[in-house]
């Protein structure tokens, strides 16, 4: 089996124009936040937008997705104006659309989870990552086969490359949809044993408080995970800069132990494809005790972003978790308005900034709060000789009162529910 799949294309567009599409439901406003938001993509993917442009339609065209006079007259003379060698589209489009757009417009036509694909496939650093990125990239791939997807012969060199023989009769597009969806059950199975090794690991720690981390991309996630554990995962002012999660202890007041996940950052119309083959990393997000919601405060669309982070919530099936939202960046406000509407709307919310520390006691104290509640007052009556349930106590617990007596000592104190096993024997009515 391969030790890592290279993900990337190997020959990525350099410059690009952008096209959005104001539907009729849709706002001038959305359209235009969407294709800024798409730029950004483009840019973190290292292609240079050279235009972008709107064209409002009550429907899609069945044919372009845009009207056919806009693709000849509009679209065609720009690609030779601004040397472009691709077209990116804010939307989604069918195999037959990007088919048609290529005849027409002959240069690499790509929408927005094609483009979601190329910058996950470029910050994908872990084999798991890749994997998972691979995935997405087969099972996108699959219906649509066009020349922009060729690389795609490289993602699995122990399966697929040298056995892709023709059979009786078979077309090249057959034989290439059976390697595709042969690649697709290897990687498959290569994620699978992934996600068994995690459930090991998710067992071993099932008695400890797990809280994740989740929120839009780019929202600040990785910083404060930084900022509450010491540690030093990659944060970066880019979309998606964390694909892999990663799981660090975090020391509580009033001795609390607490797993806390970063985990990949949501977006709008985030592709199904993507959810599907981050199962595995996305499963921090399910078996956690409290999901800490971090919104970027400062960003002018903060409160579509936490609509979108709700929305793939709901299609993780993780609304059933507790919530606590946390309003990260106050530090890049221009003014308080913002900030000030938004908490009037979640009022629990706490703001902060991960970047300079702003709140973080805050929130760690509010952390310690919520889970002191899992705790219990017992009074326990402990012989001498089981000086390690004593230890335990001082270390898991907070010894509220100690009274030494010739034969014991007895201890009143507040213990979480996963220590109480340990000194059930030992309790006394209080």
């Amino acid at each position: 089996m391969p030790e890592l799949y290279d993900t990337r294309a190997p020959n990525p567009p350099s410059r690009a124009i952008l096209v959005g599409v104001k539907l009729r439901d849709n706002s001038i406003d959305e359209t235009e936040e969407s294709l800024q938001e798409l730029q950004q993509l483009a840019e973190t993917a290292g292609i240079e937008v050279v235009c972008a442009t709107i064209q409002p339609r009550n429907r899609p065209n069945p044919t372009y997705f845009i009207g056919e006079g806009k693709v000849h007259e509009e679209l065609k003379p720009l690609i030779e104006e601004l040397d472009a060698d691709a077209v990116i589209f804010d939307e989604e489009l069918s195999p037959a659309q990007n088919r048609n757009l290529e005849r027409v417009l002959e240069i690499a036509t790509i929408d927005r989870t094609g483009l979601i694909l190329q910058v996950f496939a470029q910050r994908a650093l872990t084999k798991e990552a890749r994997l998972q990125v691979a995935l997405a990239q087969l099972e996108y791939a699959l219906p649509r086969l066009t020349r922009m997807w060729t690389h795609l012969s490289r993602l699995a060199t122990g399966g697929g490359g040298s056995r892709r023989l023709r059979g009786p009769g078979e077309t090249q597009l057959e034989m290439d949809r059976r390697w595709v969806r042969g690649n697709i059950a290897h990687v498959r199975r290569a994620l699978d044993a992934v996600e068994k090794q995690r459930h090991v690991q998710r067992r071993n720690r099932s008695e400890k408080i797990r809280v994740s981390l989740v929120g839009y991309t780019n929202a600040g996630k990785s910083t404060l995970f930084n900022a509450l554990t010491g540690e030093t995962v990659l944060a970066e002012d880019k979309l998606f800069a964390t694909l892999d999660s990663t799981t660090r202890k975090l020391d509580l007041p009033q001795k609390q132990q607490i797993l806390l996940s970063d985990t990949v950052g949501f977006i709008k119309k985030l592709p199904h494809q993507l959810v599907a083959a981050f199962k595995a990393t996305l499963e921090e997000i399910l078996e956690a005790d409290l999901l800490l919601h971090v919104i970027d405060v400062s960003h002018p669309e903060a409160e579509a972003q936490i609509a979108a982070v709700n929305v793939v919530l709901e299609e993780l099936d993780a609304t059933d978790i507790p919530m606590f939202m946390v309003f990260n960046k106050i530090d890049s406000l221009k003014s308080n308005e913002e900030l000030h509407l938004l908490q009037c709307q979640y009022p629990e919310a706490l703001p902060i900034s991960a970047q300079r520390g702003d709140g973080i006691p805050a929130l760690i104290d509010a952390l310690a709060h919520r889970f002191a509640e899992r705790g219990m007052n017992l009074s326990l009556c402990i012989p001498y000789t089981e000086g390690k349930v004593l230890d335990l106590l001082h270390k898991h617990g907070i010894v509220l009162d100690t009274e030494y007596t010739a034969e014991a000592v007895h201890v009143k104190a507040r213990l979480p529910n996963r220590y109480l096993k340990s000194v059930e024997q030992f309790l006394v009515s209080s």
